[in-house]
């Protein structure tokens, strides 16, 4: 059986980090993970000259439990948002044996802290690090607000849909084999895709559960209201009835989508909506921008000619 070692880069010893390790460690205790207490390996700060006395026994310990391993699971807390200084440099000391420590095994990041987004930032550079170091990197998994999400008496996570993202993030560390992620632009033509063929129940899985959505303007609006602000994933449904409430799309066509930086896709096309109650022809250039979030749609805003539109809409 594969031999996974667990490990955090918190020295505080009522780290929160380590709750979330250990709460992995009792809800699957068939797995074979093994919780390596790093606060046992008490080194000094590396440096070349403590270092021309040889590598501490501690270290040599340490990475021989790293050669045994068959993968990795490091919770990392975030310090003004980096790696912390103790994770630093007990990988400092590991890597004068060898910079590729983990040797091309796989690494599962996770990371949680009081605020929403659970120490998440620093994950993105600790990825790119673990990479450096020799890791197959195969998923990160964050819990924010941990005293609101984290039951500490039972060392378990509480809400059903953090247990599962984490349980998806553990199939992968299981297996290997790094999830397959949809980038950014993939999401936005997906939600092209589905809105094309007419599939509204795949149009709104598209968005966020905390979705924010502005159509044309940037106001509070009426419930049947079409343009105005609409919030949450339950509003993008309402969104979604009042398009169809209003009209018969006879064609939409998307020119141009593309990525405009880390998380932000635009796009812009062409469109003709018959309005039901007139029976006139909305014909309008759009321009849309989305910033995404967890593969879903978290900020849309989609513009159109409102002008076309009232004259469609007038008999």
């Amino acid at each position: 059986m594969k031999k996974i070692i667990a490990f955090t880069g918190s020295n505080n010893p009522n780290s929160i980090n380590e709750k979330l390790v250990l709460s992995i460690l009792k809800k699957y205790p068939g797995q074979n993970i093994e919780f390596i207490d790093l606060k046992d390996f008490n080194v000094p700060i590396y440096s070349q000259e403590i270092e021309q006395n040889g590598i501490p026994k501690q270290i040599k310990k340490l990475f021989q439990l790293f050669t045994e391993a068959n993968a990795f699971i490091i919770a990392s807390p975030e310090h003004n948002g980096l790696p912390s200084a103790f994770l630093k440099n007990i990988i400092d000391w590991l890597s004068r044996i060898d910079q590729r420590i983990f040797c091309e095994k796989p690494v599962l990041l996770l990371s949680t802290s009081p605020g929403p987004t659970g120490g998440k930032t620093h994950l993105q550079i600790l990825e790119k690090l673990v990479l450096r170091w020799g890791g197959l990197f195969v998923e990160q998994y964050s819990l924010g607000s941990f005293d609101q999400n984290f039951d500490k008496n039972n060392l378990s996570i509480i809400p059903p849909e953090e247990n599962e993202k984490l349980k998806i993030a553990l199939q992968a560390i299981m297996s290997g084999v790094p999830l397959t992620k949809k980038n950014n632009v993939e999401v936005v033509k997906d939600y092209f895709n589905s809105f094309q063929n007419g599939n509204m129940e795949q149009v709104l899985n598209s968005f966020h559960p905390d979705c924010y959505i502005v159509s044309v303007k940037e106001e509070e609006r009426s419930k049947e209201e079409l343009h105005g602000i609409y919030r949450t994933q339950e509003e993008a449904k309402q969104f979604l009835n009042n398009i169809t409430a209003l009209f018969n799309t006879k064609d939409f066509t998307v020119n141009h989508i593309s990525s405009a930086g880390d998380h932000l896709v635009m796009a812009n096309g062409t469109f003709s909506h018959e309005v039901k109650s007139t029976g006139k022809l909305f014909n309008s250039t759009w321009a849309q921008l989305c910033i995404i979030k967890d593969e879903k749609i978290k900020e849309y805003r989609f513009y159109e000619d409102s002008a076309a539109l009232v004259v469609a809409s007038t008999l």
